[in-house]
């Protein structure tokens, strides 16, 4: 019974990295649908600089996500980390 409750901290590091996960996963989601909307948008007919506003912005949006994705990783990482130590008694 001891093991158990000193698990439940386990298990709720366990939650938050489902929830980054989830994030994570949305991130990616919300990726695929800005540049499928900039594969439409930026074509042959319309103008260079509407081309050259819409490729700033999508790009934009790109670093964005890219940073905020090595966060979520770090983050995880950390997580796992506490959790390896904390199994080891430490």
């Amino acid at each position: 019974m001891r093991s158990l409750l000193r698990d439940t901290h386990g298990i709720v590091d366990l939650g938050v990295v489902l929830m980054i996960g989830i994030a994570f996963a949305a991130l990616m989601v919300f990726a695929y649908i800005i540049f499928t909307v900039r594969d439409q948008l930026i074509t042959t007919t319309t103008s260079g600089q509407t081309n050259r506003s819409i490729a700033n912005i999508t790009g934009g949006f790109d670093d964005a996500v890219n940073l905020l994705l090595v966060a979520i990783t770090i983050f995880i990482l950390a997580i796992a980390i506490s959790a390896l130590l904390m199994l080891r008694g430490r």
